[in-house]
């Protein structure tokens, strides 16, 4: 049994991530337990994130991959274990939860939310598929998290038989929890022991203690940036005594967690993710936007935290019965650091607010003449979305685009950036005609920049689809690649624009994956259900001819995306044509049963795809893609009848066997693929 990949694992933190976004959806309603559950599932997408970082930091040499087939099944056991629990659970809220949409003074705006059914009777209703109750389900999450963390701790032991002591046995354990043979109370109290008594045999790994001649330089030598600063550019994975370890075992030390801790951008709307999304790649006459947004209110796109109300100035003398810790949650890992070199001055409060207010004069004197005040900013958006509703608001690092140097030469290009860390939002509007006769609807791509001096906009042809390119090497990384003028707009929306850039090529740069794949979702209007790397594929012809016919390589290093339509159910793949084949997309079906495909495990990381009915005409119903015309007579070799696909690893491959063995058991009778160049 293979172990899951680091990709795999961190889809899996992202699902969990969705999964606790959704799951709080209408918190002013939602009981006592909802809340705890919400914070097991955070916990849990986090453990997973820091287990995924500490594999690829050692990927290299990784002590997984030198242990034993039974310590290496252990581990595939239990992760395996946890993604039954988060996909299960995933479903439950799909079909549990409501969309409802009610009028606001700007519009209108979408609430996801638990049914009434759900509320009034969550006490009795089966919350896991064993059958389990919601206190259940916790324990089932707790578990989950806690064994991951002792995975995570193993591993950076660099102990083989550390890792052999904590796998073995869990695995023998874990699985038991979803058998419906046994009492699920019992399973979860046995397991809930075992795990119990390796937490508490099972050592932190110490600070490593340095001399106190020793200077910082040589303190953090050796150690990237991300681990001194703030805890939401951390990525390097640390040792972090769980919640559910400190409830395990009472030597642990308590550390204060939030799910927080692992990310600072904004909450997007639950609706934003919602699976009830509208699309038209070429599939029937259905809608390309989604119908579940969030809602256009200006008063929530504000980060800034509301003040305390608590203002009593007495203190109180009694013993706290809560211990305060002013410390990052990392902090136990880091280096003691040394005395310092130089006495400290004599009056530090003064000096202090002296430098405060010097600075401060600095950077208002630096101040750009484009920025904007946290008011005009707050104007700028009411006016930008009146009647219009966010489809989708995540955070962003980079944002760059690409300009001609040469009027000459069209390839002569450069790329120049936007803005740095900043907000990227999706935004459907309603706008009135040129002769104010009618109402047009109208997209477009907003960003944000953090320092307030850009506001740039990207606004979208009606009619056209837009298919996000996403890059092979990396995945938060995702561009619109079709002709476009951008605007820079000014300190007041509707007034002169700054400048516009005529460009051919954008590349939005995320924060994470799951903020990648929900702007991928609003620009196709489909649902990304899974995004596997390909090193190359190509292009097969059926026949006694075909095996000596010349094999021609259509894709390299491109990524094979799979979509869900949720109108049609229809799932589809799609991936890039490289440069020297052709222009735009491979896409097909996976689970029509009008042209029906057979994929076929060649060993290694490759598959051979056969029953593809692909055509290779030239046509104009989308940019960067053709419609393929429906000729009398078919020319087989203006159709791709067939491909061999080389994935980067045999995880990916195995992952997409599964996929298309699980669409594949309900064939279904769907509209023509018009077109993928």
């Amino acid at each position: 049994m293979a172990v899951p990949s680091v990709g795999d694992i961190l889809m899996l933190s992202q699902l969990a991530w969705r999964i606790g976004r959704a799951f709080s959806a209408g918190r002013t309603s939602v009981p006592a337990e909802f809340t705890e559950v919400e914070t097991e599932i955070y916990n849990l997408a986090k453990a997973l994130k820091l287990l995924a970082e500490t594999l690829f930091a050692d990927s290299d040499d990784s002590l997984i991959s030198q242990a034993d087939k039974g310590t290496q099944d252990g581990a595939a056991i239990i992760l395996n274990s946890c993604q039954r629990t988060v996909n299960d659970l995933d479903s439950l809220t799909d079909q549990y939860q409501v969309i409802k949409k009610h009028r606001t003074a700007d519009g209108f705006a979408i609430e996801r939310s638990w049914s009434d059914l759900v509320l009034a009777q969550y006490k009795s209703m089966m919350w896991t598929t064993e059958g389990g109750n919601i206190q259940n389900l916790h324990s089932m999450l707790q578990i989950h998290t806690s064994t991951v963390h002792l995975i995570m701790q193993a591993l950076q032991s660099k102990s083989l038989s550390r890792l052999e002591s904590v796998i073995v046995p869990i695995a023998g354990k874990v699985d038991t929890i979803h058998d419906r043979a046994g009492s699920l109370n019992e399973n979860l109290k046995e397991t809930h022991r075992i795990v119990r008594e390796i937490a508490s045999r099972t050592p932190q790994l110490p600070a490593p203690s340095l001399p106190e001649s020793a200077p910082l330089s040589s303190a953090l030598k050796g150690q990237p940036a991300k681990d001194i600063s703030p805890p939401h550019q951390s990525s390097k994975p640390t040792v972090l005594p769980s919640p559910q370890l400190q409830s395990l075992s009472p030597s642990t030390t308590a550390v204060p967690s939030s799910p927080s801790d692992t990310t600072t951008h904004r909450p997007i709307s639950p609706t934003s993710v919602a699976r009830k999304r509208i699309s038209e790649f070429s599939c029937g006459g259905s809608s390309r936007y989604s119908s579940s947004c969030a809602s256009s209110d200006t008063t929530t796109s504000s980060d800034w935290p509301s003040p305390t109300q608590d203002r009593t100035p007495h203190v109180s003398r009694q013993p706290s019965q809560k211990e305060v810790s002013f410390s990052r949650p990392d902090s136990a890992v880091l280096p003691l650091l040394p005395p310092p070199a130089i006495d400290l001055p004599l009056r530090p409060v003064e000096n202090s607010r002296s430098s405060l207010r010097s600075r401060g004069r600095d950077e208002i004197i630096r101040l750009h003449r484009s920025s904007t005040t946290g008011s005009q900013r707050a104007v700028f958006e009411k006016q930008a979305f009146r009647n219009a509703a966010i489809l989708c608001d995540v955070r962003g690092s980079l944002v760059e685009y690409t300009q001609k140097t040469s009027p000459d030469d069209p390839h002569d290009v450069e790329m120049v950036e936007a803005c740095g860390s900043c907000r990227i939002a999706v935004v459907r509007k309603r706008e009135p005609t040129e002769d104010r006769k009618s109402v047009r609807m109208m997209t477009s791509i907003w960003v944000f920049a953090d320092d307030n001096t850009i506001r740039m906009q990207l606004e979208m042809a009606e009619g056209d689809v837009y298919v996000p390119y996403s890059s092979y090497f990396n995945p938060e990384k995702i561009s619109v690649t079709v002709a476009c003028d951008l605007r820079f707009h000014g300190i007041e929306y509707g007034r002169r624009l700054e400048k516009t850039a005529k460009t051919g090529w954008i590349n939005y740069v995320f924060e994470d994956g799951q903020a990648a794949a929900l702007f991928q979702n609003e620009l196709m209007g489909r649902t990304l259900l899974a995004t596997y790397r390909t090193e190359k594929t190509m292009r097969i012809h059926e026949g006694l001819s075909g095996a000596f016919a010349y094999a021609e390589q259509m894709c390299g290093m491109e990524n094979l995306r799979i979509w869900e339509d949720n109108d049609t159910a229809a799932v589809i793949a799609l991936i890039h044509f490289s440069a020297h084949f052709r222009n735009g997309y491979l896409a097909f079906y996976l689970n029509s049963s009008g042209t029906p495909i057979r994929v076929k495990d060649e060993g290694g990381r490759e598959v051979k795809i056969k029953g593809l009915r692909v055509p290779l005409e030239k046509g104009a119903l989308r940019k960067d893609s053709a419609v393929g015309s429906a000729a009398i007579k078919e020319d087989k070799k203006k159709v791709i009848s067939g491909a061999r696909i080389e994935f980067a690893s045999e995880v990916e491959k195995r992952g997409f066997l599964d996929l298309v063995k699980s669409v594949q058991r309900k064939m279904l009778e769907l509209p023509d693929l018009l077109g993928v160049n």
